[in-house]
């Protein structure tokens, strides 16, 4: 039993994934620029207080999902070989040692 990988789609993805990451980053941006922009329009404590609570409650899960898809980003690049490594090298070795687990377990039933 041959296990195929699609290449492409592995790169897809990770493209996919650097367009998301920029993407979040411009929201969160976009975001603390709104937040800003309201507390020097009330430039008061209760203005400040909305500064903070912003940051709290958008600013922060936006920063948590950026560094999900920073991680997800990460391992594709892994997996398509684009961290130092030639394309293709994590499942070939996988594979590889797989083939060779079979190849052994099928040697010692036939004996």
């Amino acid at each position: 039993m041959a296990v195929r990988i699609d290449d492409q789609a592995l790169i897809t993805a990770a493209k996919d994934m650097a367009a998301l990451k920029l993407r979040n980053q411009r929201l969160r941006d976009k975001l603390e620029k709104m937040f800003k922009d309201l507390t020097e329009a009330l430039d008061t404590p209760a203005g400040h207080a909305v500064e903070w609570a912003g940051r709290d409650v958008l600013l922060q899960p936006i920063d948590d999902m950026g560094k999900v898809i920073q991680h997800m980003s990460d391992t594709l690049n892994v997996l398509i070989g684009r961290n130092n490594e030639a394309s293709g090298i994590y499942y070939d070795k996988i594979f590889d040692e797989y083939y060779e687990l079979d190849r052994i377990l099928k040697s010692k039933s036939t004996k």
